[in-house]
């Protein structure tokens, strides 16, 4: 099994505050076919399981980094989740808490309406929470995620993951 270094990947510890290892996706990027790879695994996973009614959904920023290539490569739609004040256009406000912020974030309810099933893609899978807020807002919506990719994991938060409830009933894959 390859590890999270040998895609360029690097652990930054305390950032962006104090207990946090950070996990720094920019050497991944700067080299193009380690990149290419990795989107030709989110596209292969995200094939595997699209339906008819089925989208990618991202939240921003990295996540747009890796969904907008892969819905780009399977031509599956792409609806983004931005921070709150970015959606011109009927916005549906949700909050997200993750392992060192709360905030706001919105979709454009107009499409979220389009589909029923979302192909959820995002860097990377650390306490999930981030997965389960948006799982439940659009829930709230009569949606779903019917499957969540993730370019990694952090190992050490894995039983907090199994510990969430709504990240149980989310089938998943991390690329690396």
């Amino acid at each position: 099994m390859k590890k999270i270094e040998d895609y360029g990947l690097r652990i930054v510890k305390d950032y962006p505050k104090q207990g946090v290892n950070f996990i720094d996706i920019n050497g991944l990027l700067a080299d193009g076919e380690k990149y290419k790879k990795v989107i030709n695994a989110f596209a292969r996973g995200a094939n595997k399981v699209k339906q008819a009614d089925s989208a990618i959904i991202t939240p921003e920023a990295r996540g747009f980094l890796f969904a907008s290539s892969v819905a780009h490569k399977t031509g599956l739609p792409l609806v983004v989740i931005r921070k709150k004040g970015k959606i011109p256009s009927h916005p549906y406000r949700f909050q997200i808490q993750n392992e060192y912020d709360s905030y706001e974030m919105e979709v454009d309810s107009d499409i979220l309406k389009k589909f029923d099933n979302y192909i959820y893609i995002d860097d990377i899978l650390a306490t999930g929470q981030t997965l389960a807020d948006v799982s439940k807002a659009l829930k709230k919506k009569n949606k779903k995620i019917c499957f969540a990719l993730h370019l990694t994991a952090v190992e050490g938060l894995n039983g907090m993951r199994q510990e969430n409830s709504v990240l149980q009933s989310i089938p998943h894959k991390e690329i690396i």
